[in-house]
């Protein structure tokens, strides 16, 4: 893949010249669906509009490399080829990775170092998980919000950005920095979407030597992090949440600091219901601001956990709306194990109705029999994944919430919703 771009005032745009060896599509699951798809490339140039006075220059080039492996990897061949030539060291680390090139090399340039006064980045989407991190980093976190641009008229989409701008609003009126960054990046993929983890952290990984930027992370849970309740478990570092992230975003001094990735959906939400900032997050990205869609698996989902997290009554009526969402239907429906399974099981245990679909779910996640205890406790494991220098303040504040999962806990996590268990029931 050879890169190509032009900066004016701060809008950067992004060429892309595919190579003979380059893949032109992949093949992707969908977990929550047990669907498969193929995804292409969907465009050949993309934009990110950063601050008028940003430059290309205002970025140390293996920062600049990184941020393009994370919006096209998997559209990755042998090679990747920029205009500027990366450091020895991290070419060496890309390769030993990924056995891919970055090119060109320059052998005198040296890696590179965040400043010393450096502050933290997060991605912020608005949502309860990434409102619950920002609650648990320091308060100089800044927090990007990835603002959807539509690159031409036309283009229909389900997202509903109004909830987000109203929550990211919200966090700067209370102080925290936060920054909009217009980008039509995930239009390089077909159907649009994200070609990798870290690709939403592609606006703070370009501006992390214009504000000084030492970590990046985002908001997800041991759901996606460790693959639990749908795909039995998997140590982060080797799902497509923490490879090849984990160790490229430190060559280039950039810690992965993902403070929620050992706290389940349970905990995100009990964290986001104790904070004055419960009143703006808001887990839908098709609803408007305070009203969520309520027509998405999400929705179900997540609606149902904060009735149960709050104490709310769950009346059959609202459990008939529920369970006639179209989403909903087919995940429900798929085979087993039911997508984020444990927080199904979670919800489903704490459930003392008499709804007969809700009870079939009961018994379908086993929320009639299974201990769910562990959800409302701290993975420490994870704490590999807490940047050393905010690693203390992270924990400090989680422990504010809840307790370490002891050795029980962590049996029940791991192999409850294992793929043994559910090939030796079928």
């Amino acid at each position: 893949m050879i890169i190509n771009y032009q900066c004016d005032n701060g809008r950067l745009i992004v060429n892309l010249t595919p190579e003979e060896d380059d893949p032109r599509a992949h093949t992707i699951s969908n977990p929550t669906f047990k669907t498969t798809s193929t995804i292409g490339m969907g465009a050949s140039q993309f934009e990110v509009r950063l601050p008028s006075d940003w430059t290309t220059e205002s970025l140390h080039p293996d920062a600049f490399a990184l941020a393009m492996i994370a919006a096209l990897y998997p559209f990755i061949g042998s090679a990747i080829r920029f205009p500027q030539g990366v450091s020895q060291t991290f070419h060496n680390l890309f390769k030993r990775t990924t056995n891919k090139n970055v090119l060109p090399v320059n052998s005198e340039l040296s890696p590179r170092k965040a400043p010393s006064n450096a502050v933290p980045a997060l991605t912020f989407s608005g949502g309860i998980d990434s409102t619950a991190a920002a609650i648990l980093l320091p308060e100089n976190t800044h927090l990007f919000y990835f603002d959807r641009l539509i690159p031409k008229k036309g283009i229909k989409t389900q997202l509903n950005q109004e909830a987000a701008y109203y929550a990211c609003d919200s966090m700067a009126a209370l102080g925290r920095p936060v920054h909009k960054i217009k980008t039509d990046m995930q239009y390089v993929r077909k159907p649009v979407g994200f070609n990798s983890y870290l690709a939403d952290a592609v606006p703070a990984i370009l501006l992390a030597d214009y504000y000084g930027f030492d970590s990046v992370g985002h908001g997800q849970t041991l759901e996606i992090g460790y693959q639990i309740g749908h795909l039995g478990y998997k140590d982060c570092k080797e799902t497509e949440v923490g490879d090849p992230w984990f160790r490229l975003l430190r060559a280039v001094d950039l810690t992965y600091t993902l403070p929620t990735i050992g706290l389940s959906e349970v905990m995100t939400t009990r964290i986001v219901n104790q904070s004055s900032y419960h009143e703006f997050a808001q887990a839908c990205s098709r609803g408007k601001i305070k009203q969520p869609c309520m027509n998405c698996f999400k929705c179900f989902r997540k609606s149902l956990l904060e009735k149960v997290m709050t104490n709310q009554t769950i009346s059959d009526r609202f459990l008939d709306k529920l369970f006639n969402i179209k989403d909903a239907k087919i995940v429900l429906n798929a085979p087993p194990p039911i997508y984020f399974s444990n927080i199904l099981a979670y919800i489903t245990n704490h459930y003392q109705g008499n709804h007969q679909k809700m009870l079939a779910l009961k018994r379908e996640t086993r929320g009639d029999t299974l201990s769910v205890d562990w959800m409302d406790k701290w993975y420490t494991k994870s704490q590999e994944f807490l940047a050393p220098k905010y690693r203390n303040h992270i924990k400090k504040e989680i422990l504010k919430y809840t307790e370490p999962m002891n050795a029980q806990n962590v049996k029940t996590m791991t192999q409850s919703f294992s793929k043994a268990y559910f090939q030796g029931r079928g």
